[in-house]
């Protein structure tokens, strides 16, 4: 399967509630065609890290559908995160 989708954070009204979500927009040659789907509401609260990012299809399955990322997050978006590695934490015991 060759389905690259672009991820976008937007503000949408969900019975006249205004709320944020993360959409899906099919990409071909560069080229917008149209929404073809949502992340799960959950991922939300991480939309920094998702927002501007491409992510290739795997497999679909009904109403719903798995996707890879395929690009690099931008380098102040890496800086900004702390990671909890085990050998850190290990570290720390000593």
């Amino acid at each position: 399967m060759d389905v690259v989708v672009h991820l976008r954070r937007l503000q949408i009204l969900d019975k006249g509630k205004e709320m944020s979500v993360i959409v899906a927009f099919h990409v071909s040659d560069g080229i917008y065609s149209c929404c073809v789907g949502f992340l799960k509401n959950e991922l939300t609260n991480f939309s920094s890290l998702y927002e501007g990012m491409l992510a290739q299809v795997s497999s679909v399955r009904p109403g719903s559908s798995v996707a890879v990322i395929i690009s690099c997050l931008p380098e102040e978006t890496i800086k900004k995160m702390k990671f909890n590695r085990v050998d850190d934490m290990e570290s720390d015991k000593s």
